[in-house]
């Protein structure tokens, strides 16, 4: 018996990779203070917390809708 072919709904792998985004901030910022994340300089840091408020506001203005 043939699988059906998986769709997905629309915005989910934006909101996936906004999510994404939101989780490796959150582990970067909070981990700071584990050893091997000492070295991680601020400008990395600052970079993905760039992104994921990038990916948030594209998000919120211009969420993917049906085709």
């Amino acid at each position: 018996m043939a699988s059906e072919p998986r769709w997905q709904r629309p915005g989910q792998s934006q909101r996936r990779r906004c999510g994404l985004a939101w989780l490796l901030l959150l582990l970067v910022w909070g981990g700071r203070w584990l050893w091997p994340l000492l070295w991680i300089p601020g400008w990395l840091v600052l970079v993905v917390a760039l992104w994921a408020l990038l990916e948030l506001v594209l998000l919120l203005l211009a969420p993917r809708r049906w085709r």
